[in-house]
């Protein structure tokens, strides 16, 4: 397996065990999974979902939605990852994020995401939830550079969360772990997104979200612990997924630290699980975990991450020749 393969199917997986791993303990403060758990390190599903061990969440779902969308029209993403997201809901799944299900909803009569979006916005001003980060790690494979992952961040957020911070939280994610497909390490990586961000913002309502987000995060890497929020927040769930990254040293230590905090433990649990799965590798995943998959879901994984990297590739060198 090549290290750019390598790095991408540890991205999906890591993400997926994340989810798997933190759903147990979703909604339940830290000092409840203490005396719960001690230290929860094991998929055992449970928790408010009543799942099987290495049954995964919305989150994984809604990334391969995200990811097969990508795959079926690179250029044209946003109706195929809305298919996706409908045939996901056609499932009845009990985990639609409030956000996501106001959209829906809207979608049914309007039959655009962007609008719906919008008018769900507009209506409750309050569509920063991490529903969109949580799924966007397969546009930093499909999109390299800057300026295009930019728009592709923002309207692929925006197709639910119309809050300028969920897009712009999505670009810094991505744009961090392409820093990671190149050999950087997080600080760097981190810091180039952060001017990035603040550059391919335009004027008005964008740049002054991008200058604001910028604060809320500075010194994110060297936060304290107590710090850090686990909440439905865009920016709050970054910040503990970076700051997980940046203060353990494997991508067992990360994802664990991650759902320790409690909270909304599968979503940070999984956007740890993906940037530390691009910074260490598929083979840096436990087995133990992995093993908790049936061959079904390890298909799925497996076929996205495969397209992914071959997306990923071509893409590279048509950059490369521009």
């Amino acid at each position: 397996m090549t290290g750019l393969a390598n790095r991408i199917r540890g991205g999906l997986y890591g993400l997926a065990v994340g989810d798997a791993l933190g759903a147990t303990v979703e909604f339940v403060d830290r000092e409840e999974v203490r005396r719960r758990y001690g230290v929860l390190k094991d998929i055992v599903g449970g928790g408010w979902l009543g799942l099987r061990p290495g049954e995964w969440t919305d989150d994984t779902e809604m990334m391969l939605a995200v990811a097969e969308g990508v795959l079926a029209d690179p250029e044209n993403p946003v109706p195929h990852v809305g298919e996706g997201f409908l045939r996901w809901r056609a499932t009845n799944p009990p985990d639609v994020g409030g956000t996501v299900r106001a959209v829906f909803r809207a979608y049914d009569r309007l039959g655009d995401w962007h609008r719906a979006a919008r008018e769900v916005h507009a209506r409750t001003g309050m569509t920063a939830g991490n529903g969109a980060l949580m799924r966007t790690l397969p546009l930093a494979f499909a999109y390299p550079g800057p300026a295009g992952l930019f728009r592709r961040c923002m309207e692929v957020a925006r197709m639910t969360h119309w809050d300028p911070e969920a897009g712009l939280t999505c670009f810094l994610y991505c744009r961090t772990v392409q820093g990671f497909l190149e050999g950087k390490e997080l600080p760097a990586a981190f810091a180039r997104a952060l001017a990035e961000m603040k550059k391919e913002a335009p004027l008005g309502e964008l740049g002054r979200a991008a200058s604001s987000l910028a604060g809320k995060l500075a010194g994110v890497l060297d936060w304290p612990e107590e710090r850090l929020r686990p909440t439905g927040y865009t920016v709050d769930t970054l910040a503990c997924a970076l700051w997980c990254a940046a203060n353990s040293g494997s991508f067992e230590e990360a994802v664990v630290k991650a759902v320790n905090l409690g909270g909304d433990a599968d979503t940070v649990g999984a956007v740890t699980g993906g940037l530390a799965g691009v910074m260490y590798g598929y083979e840096a995943i436990p087995r133990r975990w992995l093993d908790k998959f049936d061959e079904g879901q390890r298909a799925r994984l497996d076929t996205a991450a495969g397209e992914l990297a071959r997306l990923a590739r071509e893409r590279i060198e048509i950059e490369g020749r521009d």
